[in-house]
């Protein structure tokens, strides 16, 4: 199973090599051209929101913090 970082590491490699007007390959074998760099976009931006989640503690370390204030 692949993590989170490996994932936005993948999603904006395909971003870079779309912008150079090269289609990627998924594991599904579904091809992304241009036609896709929106959909790689918002995965990127989910995925990097995800890692900061992770990073900071997560949304459950924040409600703990709340709740001991």
């Amino acid at each position: 199973m692949t993590t989170n970082q490996e994932r936005l590491d993948w999603y904006l490699e395909a971003e870079r090599k779309i912008l150079m007007q090269q289609s990627v390959e998924t594991a599904e074998g579904e091809k992304l051209t241009l036609a896709n760099l929106s959909t790689v976009r918002n995965e990127i931006v989910r995925l990097q929101g995800l890692i900061a989640r992770e990073r900071s503690g997560g949304r459950r370390s924040m409600i703990k913090r709340n709740r001991l204030e």
